[in-house]
């Protein structure tokens, strides 16, 4: 089979997020090149989930072979010549299963694609409970949440019920941008847009009620909208990133105006222009650094909020609706103590600063946070312990197995002689 180098390494970008290179299982690890002289696809699998790619490439006759996926990248990365001439050993490779007759079928809009990265972002993917490592998909869109924040992006698939996919790598590599269809029956899905296809299993479990977590119109009374948003996301950038608490208060100034404040810096603050309809807040404004960051780069600009801080905030502007939970701080009146401070200042030469009181949930979230790496670290350390204790099983089985043939020989040459 011979293929361009370019095609070759578009695939092996799809299917890399699928294959395990550390795996025992020679067939984990490789990429299976299956076709005819009529077409030729490339696929691969971790048991689970099966990838597969129709590639443009050339075939004399009937092929089927797997190439480790390690041999793949390097021939991609050291090859001199434009085309790669390819040939491997057969590996029995598990069939696609076929959708059931009475499979539900939806027909994927030609951004599904861009839908799934946005939601992506969302996506917690160390979380313990595994339903939230995946996507939603329902007849009212595409939804993700880590529990912390939620994201929902309407599009209209045609579903009795919702389900739940896994995390997307393959297709997100695959940037798609066409019509496609998704088939569910039993306990799997199918994915097909273009050359592209994906099957696997969804997960089991009831995905988090995230329609009744969406406030209604009535729960907000005033809204801000931000106008230079990227002199905005270039401040917040620059506030350092931790794992804590690391809040953004968005201060209501007199003159309509807004001035962004770092809670972990509280004099490092930018005033921006914006407009702000409904009542007075009477409680700060404060999101999290890196959910403020992502609305703004999605594109949600206008932020819906209670007055008193405790209704769900829903930022619009973007593709649909982000919603999270705004920080608790002390200040319940941004304007007046700003104004107080300064007057104070300048009679006394003395400023009062008071700082953000830390939500008990958030210290404990941030906890629990911090513990899960902990385990997730010690979970790799196991599995990297397990994979050696396996070489080496292997190591002495073969050293056994050398030691008896070595007699064996010894023996007939003692017969011999």
């Amino acid at each position: 089979m011979r293929v361009e180098k370019r095609v070759l390494n578009d695939a092996l970008r799809v299917l890399g997020k699928v294959v395990c290179q550390t795996s025992p299982v020679e067939l984990y690890r490789s990429i299976r090149f299956v076709g005819d002289a009529d077409g030729v696809m490339a696929m691969a699998t971790d048991g689970v989930e099966i990838v597969s790619v129709i590639l443009d490439a050339f075939a004399e006759s009937e092929i089927d072979f797997c190439v480790p996926f390690k041999e793949l990248k390097d021939l991609v990365r050291i090859g001199r010549s434009e085309t790669i001439e390819l040939n491997g050993t057969f590996i029995e490779f598990p069939e696609l299963e076929e959708p059931s007759a009475d499979a539900v079928s939806a027909i994927l809009p030609v951004n599904f694609g861009e839908l799934l990265t946005q939601a992506a972002s969302v996506v917690d993917r160390s979380n313990y409970r595994r339903l939230l490592q995946g996507i939603n998909l329902s007849n009212a869109g595409v939804t993700a949440t880590d529990g912390k924040q939620l994201l929902h992006l309407p599009c209209v698939l045609s579903l009795a019920k919702d389900v739940t996919i896994p995390f997307p790598s393959a297709l997100l590599s695959a940037k798609t941008s066409e019509m496609g269809t998704l088939q569910v029956w039993d306990t799997f899905f199918q994915i097909e847009i273009g050359n592209f296809k994906w099957q696997g299993k969804l997960l089991e479990g009831q995905y988090p009620n995230w329609r009744g977590v969406i406030p209604s119109p009535e729960s907000h009374d005033y809204s801000i909208t931000l106008h230079d948003i990227e002199k905005v996301l270039n401040w917040v950038k620059t506030i350092p990133g931790q794992k804590n608490t690391n809040g953004v208060e968005l201060n209501v100034m007199p003159d309509g105006s807004v001035t962004l404040v770092s809670c972990i810096q509280p004099n490092f603050e930018l005033n921006t222009s914006a407009t702000v309809t409904g009542v007075q807040p009477r409680a700060v404004l404060t999101l999290d650094r890196e959910i403020i960051l992502r609305m703004l780069l999605q594109g949600y600009t206008t932020f819906k909020a209670h007055s008193d801080g405790l209704v769900p905030v829903i930022a619009s502007g973007g593709a649909g609706q982000y919603i999270a939970m705004p920080i608790r701080t002390i200040n319940q009146n941004p304007i007046q103590p700003k104004q107080e401070e300064k007057k104070m200042e300048i009679e006394n030469n003395v400023v009062e600063q008071t700082a953000p009181v830390v939500n008990p949930l958030d210290e404990l979230g941030a906890a629990v946070e911090e513990f899960k790496l902990k385990i997730k670290a010690m979970f790799d350390e196991s599995t990297a312990l397990s994979r050696k204790v396996k070489e080496v099983a292997l190591i002495q089985k073969q050293k056994e197995r050398d030691f008896i043939q070595a007699r064996r020989a010894i023996e007939r040459i003692r017969m011999a002689i």
